[in-house]
């Protein structure tokens, strides 16, 4: 797309001749895509086969992106040349490593694409199985072979496998994407527990060495920590092991609703024990019957050291040589120089006597097409032309002699590729967000560069030693904001006409020895951010306990402690007082959520309760304020609202918006409060939240009511927090039973529900006309529970977000929609029939 080519000097690359079959594999992508571009073939149905290739739309129309396959992140100066070439020639000018280890570019032509595989296999490079419903990328440790503290190296098994399935039968048309990862060592660098199978180098007591298996983990929109499926996989196993995972979730995954199809729901279906029991039968349905299936032959990867010219321990730099990942111990920030300060942090000791690693930072993991062709020299003139990428959005060069590290600084430092702190807090790691992807909602590259000022490079103290800062633009956690110390990902939220940018701060997650998925803690406006982790950072100083760490402090204070001090820097400003909170971070525009496809209405419900929730929050940390500086009267009422509001999100399961504070209090006892899913003292509330009232105003019966109001909000909280997806609230386990409730007739589940009459169809008519997203679809499931499987119901819903999102939301959830048209020739509003199927 894009030409820099007159002021980048064309570099010398070695190519090798294409094999046969890739070259007609290239021909075959170019034939249907120059068919796409003439209109002979829709996009859509272009679009999976796109996908198999490595090629990604863009949110921008027309262009792509190219995800180019990078092996355990090991690749060569030659062929980091050749990517520098074609970013230069067909991109813009700057790739992208990604946290798989790829390498991405962006803005490219779909007409040049098949140009541009052609040239990365001339090079031994693919974007082949780099997206679509295949095994992504084969990730592993960027130190694995080098680390001080690993069992083994597992290179050569991590390109085994990789290779073994590209391109293999079994993998080019799974229910959904397939993740694997190795590591070496007992730190974890490859994250394993996220991973669908993740593998953990061992030894056993006799010596032998093998892999630890996991299972069914991943990350999105409900993550899940891999389960255990063999403590000890001996060498000659590991393959069919691997292939009968695989097989068991091509078999069993759900083809059918894409937000269920990774394999870790196939695992919440069955069960583990059942589907280990299914992996066994595949193993041996599969030809493999244990334990005679021979050896494994590996494929080596080449990288031998350069020799040293004094192989004395003089020319080592420091470093703890603790294998983590970075190297790096206490930090003891002084009169460094820029030198030492980067040394400390981007350099550490190898196993082998002499040599040293060091990290090239990449600002949330770019680097443009010069910097490249600096870097593959610089890893031909100070080691062997290797490098590797990492998990972390970073390139590494190996083998570097000790005596040496001094002149690769002042090389980096010329080309402002120098910077300290790569692979700590402040190497912040942020996926793409809107700059590009489709997917996205948020900037997540602006946010992450307001937050470098946060945690300076080279200068953050060595009390957040450990602590990582990831940034994802969707809920789908491409950054892996899940197991993250501090993880955020964004979200809109509409406040009255406008939307505002906002983050969902995801705290004390973690992968380093045993896998934490961090606890949402709370949604901020994404200007309030950096202010907010400011805070909580200065919390943590506050009241920390002696030699306690940062991620030991968010577990020890817990989320309702940490979400209190953050409730502050929730509140957003009217428009008209603030318009700065409305627009992204280096957002130019407003902020708007684009049109991105039907949504899912259960979460646009769970947001409700949510923002519910949090709205009454916000009244009681006002009512605290209020009480502080002797405003009694005034803390009441903000106590009373806080309890007004909590009580309307609980009502949002029972798809009711009650129009008035009596309403709200009567509805809120006879539907939730008899069921028993809150603790039997509030219950008749519309009676006791009469005395919240501001008549007594003195300093005790304000505390009191705040602390009946904190109560009740805090049962509300709790009771949410056990909902699914499903909106059911459980009961609480109480001493005596609460009353039977008396089910309501199922007409006056909503008051403005027009009268059902009979349709053509047969089925009852329920008129949802001029009910918006997502109380319509609430409703509709109210009802649908309420009647037999097989029986149906005709649903009449509004044009454009109901019609979109309503029909797809029932499907989610397993119910038939048998019709779905116009009511009138204006099509303003619609009708679907819906046949119950049983969950």
């Amino acid at each position: 797309m894009m030409n820099h080519v007159e002021a980048l000097t064309s570099p010398h690359i070695v190519t090798s001749p294409i094999p046969p079959a890739i070259l007609e594999e290239i021909e075959t992508f170019e034939a249907e895509a120059l068919r796409t571009l003439a209109g002979e073939i829709p996009t859509d149905l272009f679009k999976p086969f796109r996908l198999q290739y490595g090629i990604y739309g863009q949110r921008q129309p027309g262009v792509q992106m190219v995800r180019i396959k990078i092996p355990f992140g090991g690749f060569n100066s030659n062929q980091l040349r050749r990517v520098a070439e074609l970013t230069d020639r067909y991109a813009t000018g700057v790739g992208h490593v990604t946290t798989r280890q790829d390498i991405q570019l962006h803005f490219v032509e779909l007409k040049d694409v098949p140009t541009l595989m052609r040239g990365l296999a001339e090079v031994g490079l693919t974007t082949r199985e780099a997206c679509a419903n295949t095994v992504r990328n084969v990730t592993a440790c960027h130190l694995a072979g080098v680390c001080q503290g690993e069992v083994f190296d597992v290179t050569p098994y991590a390109k085994t496998i990789a290779y073994h399935l590209l391109r293999n039968p079994l993998n080019q048309s799974l229910p959904r994407k397939f993740k694997i990862a190795l590591s070496g060592c007992k730190h974890d660098c490859a994250l394993t527990p996220i991973h669908d199978i993740g593998l953990l180098a061992v030894k056993r007591a006799d010596g032998v060495v093998g892999f630890r298996m996991v299972a069914g983990g991943g990350l999105g929109s409900a993550p899940r920590i891999a389960q255990l499926l063999r403590e000890f996989t001996p060498m000659e196993e590991l393959i069919p092991s691997i292939e009968a995972v695989i097989k068991v979730f091509d078999t069993l995954g759900n083809r059918k609703n894409r937000n269920k199809a990774r394999m870790k729901f196939v695992i919440d279906k069955l069960g583990f024990e059942e589907f280990k029991r299914r992996w066994e039968a595949a193993y041996v349905g599969m030809g493999h019957t244990l334990p005679k299936n021979g050896s494994l032959t590996l494929l080596q990867h080449q990288d031998e050291p350069p020799p040293l010219l004094m192989p004395t321990k003089n020319g080592l730099v420091s470093g703890n040589g603790n294998g983590n990942g970075n190297g790096n111990g206490a930090i003891t920030i002084g009169h460094e120089t820029p030198f030492e300060m980067w040394k400390r942090t981007n350099v550490v000791k190898q196993k082998q006597e002499g040599y040293v690693t060091a990290a090239i930072k990449l600002f949330m993991g770019d680097l443009t097409a010069e910097q490249m062709l600096f870097v593959a020299d610089l890893a031909e003139r100070y080691s062997n032309g290797n490098l590797r990428t990492t998990i972390n959005q970073n390139m590494v060069i190996r083998w570097i002699p000790g005596d040496r590290i001094a002149d690769l600084y002042e090389d980096l430092a010329s080309r402002g590729l120098a910077d300290p702190g790569a692979e700590l807090v402040e190497d912040i790691i942020a996926c793409p967000g809107t700059d590009t992807c489709g997917l996205g909602i948020t900037s997540s590259k602006g946010l992450a560069r307001a937050l470098a000022e946060v945690f300076p490079a080279g200068r953050v103290p060595d009390d957040l030693a450990g602590v990582d800062v990831k940034i994802s633009g969707c809920h789908n956690s491409c950054a892996q904001h899940h197991i993250s110390t501090i993880g955020l990902h964004g979200v809109g939220k509409r406040l009255g006409e406008h939307v505002a940018p906002h983050y969902e701060l995801h705290l004390g997650g973690s992968v380093n020895g045993t896998a934490k998925i961090g606890q949402m803690t709370v949604k901020l406006p994404a200007k309030a951010v950096p202010a907010a982790i400011s805070h909580l950072i200065d919390v943590y100083r506050r009241d920390r306990q002696d030699n306690e760490n940062f991620p030991n402090f968010i577990a020890r204070s817990g989320k309702s402690k940490l979400k209190d001090e953050l409730i502050p820097y929730t509140i957003v400003p009217s428009y008209e007082a603030d318009p700065t909170f409305y627009y992204d971070w280096e957002g130019e525009n407003e902020f708007i959520l684009e049109d991105l496809g039907p949504g899912e209405c259960a979460g646009g419900a769970l947001e409700m309760i949510e923002n519910g929730i949090l709205e009454a929050d916000q009244e009681l940390y006002q009512a605290k304020l209020l009480v502080e500086n002797h405003q009694y009267s005034v803390s009441v009422n903000k106590s009373y609202r806080a309890v007004l509001a909590a009580a309307k999100a609980m009502l949002v399961t029972e798809g009711l918006e009650p129009s008035t504070d009596s309403e709200t209090f009567l509805e809120f006892d006879s539907r939730i409060a008899q069921k028993g899913v809150i603790p039997a003292q509030y219950r008749e509330l519309n009676k006791k939240v009469g005395d919240l009232g501001p008549k007594d105003t003195t300093a005790e019966s304000a505390h009191e009511k705040m602390a009946f109001a904190k109560g009740f909000v805090e049962a509300c909280r709790a009771a949410t927090e056990q909902m699914g997806k499903d909106l059911k609230l459980a009961p609480v386990q109480a001493t005596t039973a609460p009353k039977k409730e008396v089910l309501a007739p199922v007409a006056s589940i909503a008051t403005e529900v027009k009268p059902t009459a009979q349709a053509p169809t047969g089925a009852p008519v329920y008129d949802l006309r001029g009910v918006a997203c997502p109380m319509n679809y609430v409703k509709t499931k109210l009802k649908l529970e309420m009647m037999d499987a097989g029986e149906t119901l005709e649903v009449w819903l509004d044009a454009g977000e109901p019609i979109k999102n309503v029909p797809m939301s029932l499907k989610n959830d397993g119910h038939k929609v048998l019709i779905q048209e116009a009511l009138e020739p204006e099509a303003s509003h619609y009708r679907i029939l819906v046949e119950k199927v049983e969950g």
